[in-house]
């Protein structure tokens, strides 16, 4: 999250004094052997929401999301059926060697690059519009950050409303980024979920839209 890295520090000793359950899991998570949410296979977001999502899976939910990594292996060991949609070629090729190492047999890994200093209309990319003929019981927004010239995970939010299924719902990663969206959606609540991550040096914000 923003800030001096005095109030970030701050930030992060109010979340252990009110949480200090988070201690040891982001002591454990930053050892240099468990760097990366692949390697550990959590998503990369906030703990308390990792903690939301081990009581809410169900083994016969469809999830999709912007973005692969650890949060694909966590799905795909919890959920019937997981799509990811990956930018990258390098970071796909490694979420699909570890997929294999794995065995994992119900998670569909696919490779749309997105050059966004040729993308002049972004809302209209493979890369968005490859959400555009899948419902799914949830959808994970991470993956592209924003970019000079568009706003990308409100953009990729916004198709997500029209895709996602009743009862659903919508994950929003670094979402202190994009509080607005908290009062301009369709969802029937939101929920804040604010706390350390793995790997992450700091708190952040992931919200759970409910539709």
């Amino acid at each position: 999250m923003d800030g001096t890295i005095a109030s970030k520090l701050l930030r992060l000793a109010g979340s252990f004094a009110t949480h200090p359950e988070y201690i040891p899991r982001y002591l454990r998570d930053r050892a240099p052997a468990r760097s990366s949410p692949l390697e550990i296979e959590l998503p990369w977001i906030s703990y308390a929401a990792i903690d939301f999502l081990e009581g809410y899976l169900k083994p016969d939910m469809t999830v999709y999301e912007y973005g692969s990594g650890g949060s694909t292996l966590f799905f795909a060991s919890r959920v019937a059926r997981v799509t990811s949609t990956e930018h990258e070629p390098l970071w796909y090729s490694r979420v699909q060697s570890k997929l294999q190492a794995n065995s994992v047999t119900n998670a569909n890994l696919q490779l749309v690059e997105c050059d966004l200093s040729q993308t002049p209309d972004f809302e209209n990319s493979p890369y968005v519009q490859s959400l555009r003929d899948t419902e799914a019981d949830v959808i994970l927004i991470d993956g592209l950050e924003d970019w000079s010239k568009y706003n990308l995970r409100p953009i990729c939010f916004a198709l997500a409303e029209t895709q996602i299924k009743q009862g659903g719902i919508i994950i929003l990663d670094d979402s202190w980024r994009y509080t607005h969206l908290r009062q301009k959606n369709s969802a029937v609540r939101v929920q804040v979920f604010e706390s350390p991550g793995p790997a992450r040096p700091g708190v952040t914000s992931t919200d759970v839209y409910f539709y």
